[in-house]
């Protein structure tokens, strides 16, 4: 079997994003709590590394210190679309997702997988407390 060089690959990646894959996220709706996707393929978004599928978002968030990789952006999202966040922080504290106000508690080095599909329009913040940083803006379209 021949296999497919890096361009192509990127190429695909790309077509899958514009055939309606998201390259952001957003968030209004249901929230599942620390369920989440393991796999998430990189697409070019601003705001974290997105999932290339059809219609949900996956993004993979780090903290270190005061700097958040990759840095705090907006990421669009389709309402009705799951989002699939992956935060790891150095240090304990909580992850707070406005609008739907949920709140998970994310141990110093340990992945925390939050997943919830929103169903209304907005912008939602995505935080760390303690001390307060901005992590992504969820634009719900």
């Amino acid at each position: 079997m021949r296999q497919v060089g890096p361009a192509l690959a990127v190429a695909l990646l790309g077509v899958l994003a514009a055939c309606g894959g998201s390259a952001s996220t957003g968030t209004t709706g249901t929230a599942t709590g620390n369920t989440g996707t393991t796999g998430t393929a990189s697409a070019g978004s601003s705001a974290g590394s997105p999932a290339a599928n059809s219609c949900g978002t996956g993004l993979q968030i780090t903290v270190k210190g005061s700097s958040v990789t990759p840095p705090p952006g907006t990421t669009d999202v389709r309402a009705g679309c799951r989002v699939d966040l992956t935060i790891t922080a150095d240090r304990t504290s909580e992850v707070h997702v406005h609008v739907i106000d949920l709140e998970k508690p994310i141990t110093a080095g340990q992945p925390l997988q939050i997943s919830f599909t929103p169903t209304q329009q907005g912008v939602y913040e995505v935080e760390l407390h303690d001390p307060d940083l901005l992590l992504v803006k969820l634009a719900v379209r």
